[in-house]
């Protein structure tokens, strides 16, 4: 039985939504419209799709298999309809691109390379995995992330870009200034500063430490890099990260980077999207510059 894709983008808002009633608002639809849609889906799909309770509708495990690809021809239908938008009225073309807080510096050059009559680049900063899921939802064309590559949602794909070891930043005059490498171990004495926990940098740091054993003298948690580099050229104490995050600091001599002597403390960046063949002209050439 052939699949109606209007089915498919009505089941999409229903799960994101939790309520045959909301979807139907949101669609601009009769509740009768959008029930007799997801009948004719579960029917297409030989399963069904969700249960009613009294605060509105919960997913089946085979509505659940379904979910991603239902979200993917949403997300495409969205995308279309932009397009649409944009030619009829000769708007310039808007690439909405997430950007990790790590690796924020790095794409400002983008937003600054797209800023004629025909394209834009907007940068939206965030954490990796929520900035992940706003791709998946079609709210972001793509995303620069760190970590990116395992357990990403159906019809996303992670393409590395780019990579970059983790390193001990140290205040200027600090006893470790100037070192080459450093055990793990040279932290026991130290006070180490940490931004916001959800911070990919920040776990795999905290991993780092973790299966070392190590255990710094003082942690302070910070909240944000800029309150962490405040911190670092204050002398409060040093902190686990790559050094593009303080690349002024460092070129300035206000702060030192340090190596350090342990495993797994490279970083992948990646570019996190629909398959390439998927989007549109301007977001593959936005992309091609990163």
């Amino acid at each position: 039985m052939r699949v109606n894709p209007e089915s498919l983008i009505t089941f999409s808002a229903v799960a994101e939504l939790g309520s045959v009633s909301k979807a139907a608002e949101f669609l601009n639809l009769s509740q009768p419209a959008v029930s007799g849609q997801l009948r004719a889906l579960a029917d297409a799909v030989g399963a069904p799709l969700y249960t009613r309770h009294s605060r509105g509708v919960v997913i089946t495990a085979d509505g659940l298999d379904l979910l991603p690809h239902a979200q993917a021809v949403a997300r495409s239908m969205r995308r279309v309809s932009d397009l649409a938008h944009q030619n009829r009225h000769h708007l310039k073309k808007h690439v909405r691109l997430g950007v990790s807080w790590t690796l924020a510096a790095r794409a400002v050059h983008l937003a600054a390379r797209y800023s004629d009559d025909t394209l834009k680049v907007s940068l939206h900063s965030d954490h990796t995995p929520r900035l992940i899921q706003q791709v998946a939802e079609g709210e972001l064309d793509a995303t620069l992330a760190v970590d990116a590559s395992h357990a990403l949602p159906d019809g996303l794909e992670a393409r590395r870009f780019s990579s970059e070891d983790l390193r001990l930043i140290v205040p200027h005059d600090h006893r470790l200034a100037g070192q080459g490498y450093v055990p793990l171990s040279t932290l026991q004495g130290e006070t180490l500063l940490w931004p916001m926990p959800e911070s990919s940098v920040r776990r795999r740091a905290a991993r780092l430490l973790q299966v070392s054993g190590i255990t710094p003298r003082h942690e302070l948690e910070l909240g944000s890099f800029l309150a962490l580099r405040a911190a670092l050229m204050d002398g409060v104490g040093v902190a686990i990260l790559p050094g593009s995050m303080v690349r002024p600091e460092l070129a300035t001599g206000l702060v030192s980077s340090v190596g350090l002597e342990a495993n797994d403390i490279t970083l992948g960046y990646h570019v996190v999207s629909a398959p390439l063949s998927m989007l549109s002209g301007p977001v593959r050439e936005v992309l091609g510059a990163v």
